[in-house]
């Protein structure tokens, strides 16, 4: 599990008084969201203001809170109390202070643990978060006045930083999106920051058949799954093991229960990562396991296809052993075209400009690759649903490999990378 561990790690105040604090999205109340997202970050020391209406929600976390996580956690009613002053006088430490009733973007908490005291990122209007200093902090309390909110932070005269401004591109997603801090209100329907936050899981630009295919079942099953204890590495062996186990199928000729294991593990590769995201129960150490260990998947779907319809010829040098090849070289030839860039530039071709993430959503990947091999053991055409696969393949890589030398080519007239 990732720990960043700042240096001179703050204190987390989170005014958790409104209502709208207990509410659960994904699983979890809003608090809770906070403190996984910040202990994910190397913070173990907060402090939650409730109110008697709040209290008892506020307070109700997931079983696994505590097993995933080692933090210090103080429920008050009312942060003037004498413990916390002397607390604060007595530490001297800095206080990132957060209003409980929203949804923070990691982007927003990176920026603020990143920076010295003084500083608040926000918009002009709602929740925002603050980096105070000790004496800042004394300050707001003596005032019996902490919210998170702009109209208070104005009068401790803090640098003000717009969310708009900050980094749209997030490196770990391969995705840009703008940052976001989504206030929660304390009745009403979420549904719209439940799609919103569903939305921003995904890695990677999306295809097609992503969203029109399969977008909708795999967020209602990761809605389920969020309230439960399941852990997500459980369903990233799952999926390694099905996408694995559909290449000995396809070999053997058995290319309808090949296809439906294989279309298993896709499934399951999709409800992992948004589930862990999600419910912020991540691990650094299966994600870099899944990615060396799943990612030659679609080599070996290829590889066990061009077995069978060579007849385990693949040697011979007849028409489909061609064919099998020239996919395959195709394929390796733009990972290496693809990574290539991202090594360059810091960040996916797939999504360097409109045209590019246009271009992504039919590119022969893997689910284009997969529905079409779906439809070749459906028809009982395999052969030309593997030839039809070879070329948009080869497409593919030549489409790729003209957008990455058009861009160098812009980058050596411009001596920078336009990003």
């Amino acid at each position: 599990m990732a720990d960043k561990s700042p240096i001179n790690a703050p204190v987390v105040w989170i005014d958790a008084r409104d209502t709208a604090c207990g509410r659960r999205l994904w699983g979890m109340n809003l608090v809770e969201r906070q403190i996984r997202q910040l202990c994910l970050r190397g913070v173990r020391s907060f402090w939650i203001n409730v109110s008697p209406e709040s209290a008892a929600a506020v307070s109700r976390f997931r079983p696994d809170l505590h097993r995933l996580y080692r933090f210090e956690q103080v429920i008050v009613q009312g942060f003037g109390a004498p413990d916390l002053q002397d607390r604060l006088a007595a530490d001297g430490v800095d206080v990132l202070l957060l209003q409980g009733a929203a949804v923070y973007d990691d982007r927003v908490l990176e920026f603020l643990l990143d920076r010295k005291a003084g500083h608040c990122a926000g918009m002009d209007d709602g929740p925002v978060a603050a980096r105070l200093s000790a004496e800042q902090a004394s300050r707001v309390l003596a005032a019996d006045e902490l919210r998170a909110e702009a109209r208070l932070l104005r009068q401790l005269h803090l640098q003000p930083t717009p969310v708009a401004s900050l980094d749209s591109y997030v490196p770990s997603l391969r995705l840009t999106m703008t940052p976001i801090i989504e206030p929660i209100p304390a009745g009403g329907s979420l549904t719209r920051i439940d799609r919103l936050m569903y939305h921003r899981t995904f890695k990677g630009v999306i295809d097609v058949v992503a969203r029109y295919g399969y977008y909708h079942m795999v967020r209602w099953i990761t809605r389920q799954l969020s309230r439960t204890a399941i852990p997500p590495n459980m369903l990233t062996v799952l999926s390694i093991l099905a996408i694995w186990g559909a290449a000995p199928l396809l070999a053997t000729g058995w290319h309808g229960s090949g296809v439906i294991v294989a279309w298993a593990g896709v499934l399951l590769d999709s409800i992992d990562g948004k589930l862990a995201r999600l419910r912020l129960h991540l691990s650094d150490v299966m994600g870099k396991v899944e990615h060396v260990v799943a990612m030659p998947g679609l080599g070996l779907w290829y590889v066990a296809t061009g077995w069978y319809l060579t007849g385990g010829g693949l040697l011979d040098g007849g028409p489909m052993a061609r064919t099998t090849w020239i996919l395959l070289a195709a394929f390796i030839l733009d990972k290496c075209v693809t990574g290539g860039f991202k090594a360059l530039a810091g960040k996916e071709l797939f999504d360097y400009r409109p045209v590019d993430a246009a271009f992504h959503w039919i590119a022969a990947r893997r689910n284009i690759s997969l529905v079409l091999l779906t439809l070749g053991s459906v028809t009982g055409a395999m052969g030309p649903a593997f030839t039809a696969i070879t070329v948009w393949t080869v497409v593919t890589l030549f489409f790729h490999a003209a957008r990455f030398a058009w861009i160098m080519a812009v980058t050596r007239l411009d001596h920078r990378l336009p990003g």
